[in-house]
């Protein structure tokens, strides 16, 4: 398909994204004062703290307290991305296309958002017709999945852990001979394959977590679990917590499903319901790709709704059995075979079909009770009728947001890491056992830098390719809505005894790791560095308005939102603040910013 078009100039981003939120504002019937959709604007960066210390007419240093950002000369410009999905959860986006589905798709974005798709992934464009879309990106959030370098380095770090003590052991010095220097590698690098070994399979965070519901919860031990009283979950929560301490990414969605499954079943009335909520939570954690809420929000049920609404029109007009007539509608009848695709196998999972019967039932109904006489105006009816039913009486399910990428799966499966297991151990032993021969002052530590030294140098193509791991949305932790959070500027409260409220609205944390090839900090020529600093980014958001206010209506279809943007900036200057060490403070940024709604479509890239 043709490229996207890439809108590039703030003040033409802002003018566009209004002009989106006036064609896609529609037929969709929304929750008042939901906040579900897509959401643009940008930030105006107008403070930051000082980190020079200037002097006095006396020449005596005037530390500027680093945790007040004060004004700067000029305004800076970030545009923000925003998506609220149908649980109330938010993602920090760096791009998105809003493609048409149907075929024939104009250049023009006219119609209902039924019509469109909002795309994070470009790998996904081939899926969707030929056609000039808008594509709205922010090259300040260009991020990627910075947990497969974060695996690199685990394996690096476990190798090491073995390599520097198993040397030490031998004593080694300039004296030492051939055959006893070799003797040592070999056992130094022994001893770090049979602990890299365990760590790539305990990296393996889906392999890990789909074992643990294999062994743990097969589908009847799950019915036999959530219909026996009282619920007993102790020995899987202790695996559970065992699974997330087994690894550097520490994986708590098994502790969080359990604590959901006992709610659900809790609130449940009997045994079957019970039953069917035990089956209905596990079954959405093992949707990891989020195929349930990418199906209902796709192009298939996009299309049944419109075929089914209009086959009914036509019945609800003759006074023919409007529900055979749905029945009988082809693309009906292929969703309803599509359906159980979007469900988990493993499970009694219904959620699909339910929702598709859900929707086809608002249709039916609505013709069937309408007492026009045209049949547009009776289909009219019906479609925005199981528009409505899809926007608001189909569930929608949270995201697990501690989820493996599936770009991060792909890597740790790769040869590239699994064969970093032989060619780690190997050049950090090496390495390791070379200082014991040369250094006679050389100890633990001084073997622990010099392995992870050359296990880093060994690895800087796996580097390179965990570079390549994607991360499309970032999660952040939250709420999005007005009123919440603490929007005030830093500066105009730091004399007041009303300090900055502990946690905004929204967070989220950007990560560059040392060792990632883009960081450009990594002291690769520094005699005393074998590894640079992680860039840090820790971002809030805050909100304007009374909790009980309203979103403001810019304009027809466009609401609009306000508040205040901070950063963290750690890893691009060296900590402030009175203690560094146990409480380091980095450069702050902030700044009003405006959001527009320009789409209510809850779900990314659907199907």
């Amino acid at each position: 398909m043709k490229n996207p078009i890439m809108i590039t100039n703030p003040r033409h981003a802002i003018e566009a994204v209004a002009c989106c939120g006036l064609l896609l504002a529609g037929s969709v019937a929304h929750a008042e004062n939901s906040y579900e959709g897509l959401w643009v604007g940008r930030v105006a960066l107008s403070h930051v703290n000082e980190v020079s210390i200037p002097l006095d007419e006396e020449n005596i240093p005037i530390a500027p307290d680093p945790n007040v950002p004060t004004p700067a000369h000029d305004e800076a410009y970030l545009r923000l991305i925003l998506h609220v999905n149908g649980a109330g959860q938010v993602n920090l986006l760096k791009d998105v296309a809003i493609l048409k589905q149907d075929e024939g798709a104009s250049g023009t974005i006219t119609g209902s958002e039924s019509d469109y798709v909002l795309v994070t992934d470009d790998r996904l464009y081939a899926d969707f017709p030929a056609q000039e879309a808008v594509r709205i990106a922010s090259a300040v959030f260009d991020f990627g999945d910075s947990k497969a370098t974060d695996a690199v380095d685990d394996l690096i770090d476990a190798i090491i852990d073995e390599v520097a003590p198993s040397v030490l052991s031998n004593n080694l010095s300039s004296a030492s001979e051939d055959g006893e220097l070799r003797q040592a590698e070999d056992d130094a690098q022994a001893v770090a394959e049979a602990a890299a070994d365990l760590v790539v399979v305990s990296n393996d965070v889906a392999g890990a977590f789909g074992r643990y519901l294999l062994d743990n919860l097969p589908s009847a031990t799950l019915t036999t679990i959530a219909t026996t009283e009282p619920l007993d979950l102790d020995d899987l929560r202790d695996k559970a917590v065992e699974l997330r301490d087994a690894s550097f990414y520490s994986d708590s969605r098994a502790i969080n499903m359990l604590a959901d499954m006992e709610a659900a079943v809790a609130n449940a009335p009997d045994a079957d319901a019970k039953e069917a909520a035990a089956h209905n939570v596990v079954s959405r954690y093992a949707d990891t790709a989020n195929e349930y809420q990418r199906f209902i929000n796709g192009r298939s049920v996009g299309d049944m709704i419109v075929d089914a609404a209009q086959a009914a029109g036509v019945a609800a007009v003759s006074n023919a059995p409007v529900r055979a007539a749905v029945n009988a509608v082809p693309s009906v009848q292929q969703v309803r075979l599509d359906a159980p695709n979007a469900q988990d196998k493993t499970y009694d999972d219904t959620a699909a079909t339910s929702a598709v019967e859900t929707v086809l039932d608002a249709v039916i109904n609505s013709a069937a009770s309408n007492t026009a006489t045209q049949v547009s105006d009776v289909a009219d009816d019906a479609e925005a009728a199981g528009l409505n039913a899809l926007q608001n009486d189909v569930p929608r399910y949270a995201l697990q947001t501690q989820a493996p990428t599936t770009d991060y799966t792909d890597f740790i499966r790769s040869d590239a890491y699994l064969d970093a297991v032989e060619t780690a151990s190997e050049a950090a032993a090496l390495a390791a056992v070379k200082e014991a021969k040369n250094d006679p002052f050389h100890d633990e530590t001084t073997l622990r830098n010099a392995a992870k030294l050359g296990a880093v140098n060994a690895l800087r193509n796996v580097y390179g390719e965990a570079a390549r791991a994607r991360q499309t949305e970032l999660p952040m932790a939250g709420e999005f809505g007005v009123g919440l959070g603490d929007p005030r500027l830093v500066s105009t409260i730091a004399s007041t005894n009303a300090p900055l409220a502990s946690s905004g609205a929204l967070t989220a944390t950007l990560l560059l790791p040392a060792s990632h090839p883009t960081n450009p900090f990594r002291h690769r020529r520094h005699p005393d560095h074998t590894v640079g600093l992680d860039i840090q980014r820790d971002i809030r958001i805050d909100f304007d308005g009374d909790s009980t206010n309203q979103l403001e209506r810019v304009s027809i279809g466009v609401d609009q939102i306000s508040g205040t943007y901070r950063e963290e900036i750690f890893g691009l200057h060296k900590p402030l603040g009175p203690n560094p060490d146990s409480n380091p403070v980095g450069l702050k940024v902030e700044g009003k910013f405006e959001l527009n709604r320009i789409s209510h479509i809850d779900t990314l890239n659907a199907l």
